[in-house]
C-alpha cells in the first residue's frame, strides 16, 4: 500500500464537505464577532479583552497553551454527540473571538495596528490549523460511526501534529508582534 504525502492529505481534507461547512461556521462567527467589536463601548468587556493583548509578551507560555487548546478541543468535541454540532460551534466561537479582538482595536482607533498585527497576522496560521484539525476529526468520527475502516485516524497523526505546530507558531508570532509593538 502506497503512503500518501502529508500535503496530499491536507489537500484531501480541504476538499471535504466537513471542511467547507466548518469554514462557513468560522466565517459566521467572525462576522458576528466583528460586528460586536465595532459597536463595543469603552465600558464593555470586549474593550478589556483587547487590552489584554498588550500583556502578551509577559505571558508567552499561556499564549502557546491557549493556542494549542483551540486545536486540541476538536478531539474532545468528537467524543460528544452530535460531534458535528460541537465542532461547528467551536469553529464559530474561534472566528468570533478573533474578529472581536481585531474589531475592538479598530473601533477604538488607537490600537488598529496593534490588534491587526497581534491578532490578525497570527490568525493566518491558527485559523487554518483549527479548521483542518476539526475537519480531520469530523471525517474520522463519521468513518467510525459508519463502521468503516479507521485508516483516517492513523493517517492524520502527522497532519494533526502539524496543526498543533502551526497553532504554537501562531502564538509565538503573536507574542513577538506584541513585543515589537510595545517597543
Amino acid at each position: 500500500m502506497r503512503k500518501r504525502h502529508v500535503l496530499g492529505f491536507f489537500d484531501e481534507i480541504v476538499r471535504t464537505p466537513a471542511f467547507l461547512f466548518l469554514s462557513a461556521m468560522f466565517l459566521c462567527g467572525a462576522v458576528a464577532g466583528g460586528l460586536t467589536g465595532l459597536i463595543a463601548g469603552e465600558e464593555d468587556g470586549a474593550v478589556q479583552l483587547a487590552g489584554l493583548i498588550s500583556a502578551l509578551p509577559a505571558q508567552a507560555l499561556k499564549s502557546v497553551l491557549c493556542a494549542l487548546l483551540w486545536v486540541i478541543l476538536p478531539l474532545l468535541c468528537a467524543m460528544l454527540r452530535p460531534a458535528a454540532l460541537f465542532l461547528a460551534g467551536l469553529c464559530a466561537a474561534r472566528g468570533f473571538v478573533l474578529a472581536l479582538t481585531v474589531a475592538v482595536g479598530v473601533a477604538q482607533k488607537n490600537g488598529i495596528f496593534l490588534s491587526v498585527l497581534t491578532t490578525g497576522l497570527p490568525a493566518v496560521l491558527s485559523a487554518p490549523a483549527l479548521l483542518a484539525a476539526a475537519a480531520m476529526v469530523w471525517c474520522a468520527s463519521e468513518q467510525r460511526a459508519a463502521g468503516r475502516s479507521t485508516a483516517l485516524l492513523s493517517d492524520c497523526r502527522i497532519p494533526y501534529m502539524i496543526c498543533l505546530a502551526l497553532a504554537a507558531a501562531s502564538a509565538l508570532l503573536r507574542v513577538l508582534c506584541a513585543a515589537l509593538c510595545s517597543l
